[in-house]
């Protein structure tokens, strides 16, 4: 499936709005010249963008299905096969229908329109193919890479229609509380056509996400590994053969393993869902397996908070102010004496702080900031913020470290290739290198540099910052719609800022 870069730009009303046009090779196919969508206008331009991204994947990934079949002779099913495929929608209606079958007056009526106004053709049992009937089985024929004849196209639809009187009365029966076996379920043979199929390849679906940057490398790094893992696990790499029953399966021999069910539901499922549901989307497959599939396991066992403690703090930060050894770098030696002070004022992510730059620090509106931006690096939520400097960190002249248009990190050097890549970057390595460090100062039971994360929201609460500050400072989402609105002005951020103690050692 090819990437395309979709632009976007905003309609009168101010909604963020897309458009893709189809080509004219596949438009007939297709049923139109052009997609469009449209998004919120509240949406940010990265945000729409994002969304933008997401959508044409599913519109290109249906184009390209019917590339794929249009390439292929179209199939001329025997009557065997006809009622086989027909059976094939029939079951997956069933599926859906029977859990909530509606009123029965509703499927009493249900198979009028299919009935044909000449004697002759009722006489003849052919049903009238309604416009709803024929979208089903486009729809269906898409979801199944299955490209037919005008003349099997037809006969799957006459027995599609006559099907659906059966499935009615087993509507009606669902209805009167019988759930009883479909008697149609035996009758129905098999279907076989494989070689007419369009394979949709697992590690493909992965690799073109992959290639929308729509998740980080280093993100990508993990998640390709978990995909691989599944297809071995299948035995097959085809998303159209997968069943929910077989995403189950992979889930419970994770957890087997002994992997945590946050850890399978987060990572290893997710990346599994978020590429069936773009398959789904693009009709290359019919649903998507990975939906309704849930994790269960073991809850990990906390035996302590995930916070520092007052103690751990303490040692941590006398430790920064103690002179480092001569044998590390430079940038190491800057890293150990800032960054948990930094962390300990901010309660910022590790590698938020690690990749800050020079130009980073600064004056807005008066106020000292730290710029937290994704053009420095990786940044969760992809959304850049300030943070302001608490008097503390003046007073000790971390501010001094700035200097305007300087974009060279902090606290690593860039030429130095061999320490980083695309998924295992320089920051994330200082970052690993000050955990490290901590660890030898005796830090057990908690982690080193994220502590200081879930720390700064225990002393911000019991210093009484203002909940919305607290998450604007930590880069966290806002808990409402109502609250994601306007922006924290950078003195009254700094107000809140200035409730936390001083640490005194």
């Amino acid at each position: 499936m090819g990437i395309t870069v979709v632009s976007i730009s905003r309609t009168q009303s101010g909604r963020w709005q897309a458009r893709k046009n189809i080509p004219a090779a596949v438009r007939e196919a297709y049923g139109k010249w052009e997609e469009k969508k449209t998004w919120d206008a509240s949406l940010t331009a990265g945000q729409a963008k994002a969304e933008a991204a997401d959508w044409v994947r599913g519109v290109e990934a249906r184009i390209d299905l019917l590339k794929a079949t249009a390439s292929a002779a179209p199939a001329n099913l025997s009557q065997l096969q006809t009622l086989a495929l027909a059976g094939e929608w029939y079951k997956a209606e069933r599926d859906k229908l029977e859990k909530n079958p509606g009123r029965a007056e509703d499927w009493y009526h249900a198979t009028d329109e299919l009935v044909p106004t000449d004697p002759d053709e009722r006489e003849a049992g052919r049903i009238k193919p309604t416009e709803w009937l024929i979208e089903k089985r486009d729809k269906f024929l898409r979801g199944s890479g299955i490209r037919l004849s005008p003349s099997s196209s037809d006969a799957l639809i006459q027995e599609m229609g006559t099907l659906w009187f059966d499935l009615s009365r087993l509507m009606e029966r669902r209805i009167d509380r019988d759930y009883s076996p479909d008697p149609m379920t035996d009758r129905l043979p098999a279907f076989e056509l494989e070689e007419k199929r369009v394979r949709v390849s697992i590690t493909q679906l992965f690799e073109d996400y992959a290639a929308t940057g729509m998740a980080t490398a280093r993100t990508i790094k993990g998640w390709r590994s978990h995909v691989s893992h599944f297809v071995s696990h299948l035995g097959h790499d085809d998303a159209a053969q997968v069943t929910p029953q077989d995403v189950n399966g992979w889930v419970k021999a994770l957890t087997a393993r002994g992997l945590s069910p946050k850890t399978v539901k987060g990572s290893y499922l997710a990346v599994i869902n978020i590429i069936m549901k773009i398959a789904e989307e693009g009709e290359l497959i019919a649903s998507n397996p990975a939906a309704k599939v849930t994790v269960r396991g073991k809850k990990s066992v906390q035996t302590r908070g995930k916070s520092l403690t007052d103690a751990e703090a303490e040692t941590i930060l006398r430790a920064a102010l103690t002179p480092q050894p001569l044998n590390i770098s430079e940038d190491h030696r800057l890293a150990r004496r800032w960054v948990p002070w930094v962390l300990a004022y901010t309660g910022a992510r590790a590698g938020e702080i690690t990749q800050l730059r020079r130009s980073d620090i600064r004056k807005e509106d008066g106020v000292w900031v730290i710029r937290i931006t994704p053009d420095a690096g990786t940044v969760k939520n992809r959304k850049y913020r300030f943070v302001p400097i608490h008097s503390h960190l003046l007073d000790m002249r971390f501010h001094e470290l700035s200097k305007e248009g300087d974009h060279a990190p902090l606290f690593y050097n860039p030429a130095k290739r061999r320490e980083g890549s695309e998924e295992n970057h320089h920051p994330r390595k200082v970052a690993e290198h000050v955990g490290k460090w901590v660890r030898s100062l005796g830090i057990e039971g908690v982690q080193p540099n994220h502590g200081w994360r879930h720390r700064f929201k225990t002393v911000a609460r019991a210093a009484g910052v203002d909940p919305e500050a607290r998450d604007a400072l930590q880069g966290h989402a806002p808990k409402s719609q109502g609250q994601a609105y306007g922006e924290w002005p950078l003195d009254a951020l700094r107000a809140e800022v200035e409730k936390l103690e001083r640490y005194k050692l």
